[in-house]
Order: structure tokens, then C-alpha cells, then sequence
């Protein structure tokens, strides 16, 4: 992966930056576990802000 990407295993974590407007610039197979994806996203310091509110408050989050 480029230094400039962030790799998301969790797909209640990408679901929610897709739902906050960041672009999913790719969806690959897990290695590890092949019945899982991983999501990768442009990183940027707007996009960890959003998952560090979503970090703290995701067993408030109704999804």
C-alpha cells in the first residue's frame, strides 16, 4: 500500500466514513481471513478525526 492510504479491517469502521463522504478507493481480500475485505481509504488528518469520534461513540451509534 502507498504511505498516503490507511488499510480498514473493520467494515462497521469503513461503512462509517463512506456515510461521512470519504471515498473507498479500493475493497481487496483479506490474506488473513478470506471471508473478510479490507477497505482502503486516501488518508488524511480530516479522515482520522472522523474515526476517532467514531472510536468514541460507536457503542452509542445505533448500527
Amino acid at each position: 500500500m502507498k504511505d498516503d492510504t490507511i488499510v480498514i479491517t473493520q467494515e462497521r469502521m469503513a461503512g462509517w466514513l463512506m456515510f461521512n463522504r470519504f471515498h473507498c478507493i479500493g475493497i481487496k481480500e483479506d490474506l488473513k481471513d478470506r471471508n473478510r475485505k479490507i477497505y482502503i481509504f486516501k488518508d488524511s488528518p480530516m479522515l482520522r478525526k472522523v474515526m476517532g469520534i467514531y472510536n468514541k461513540y460507536k457503542d452509542k451509534i445505533p448500527f
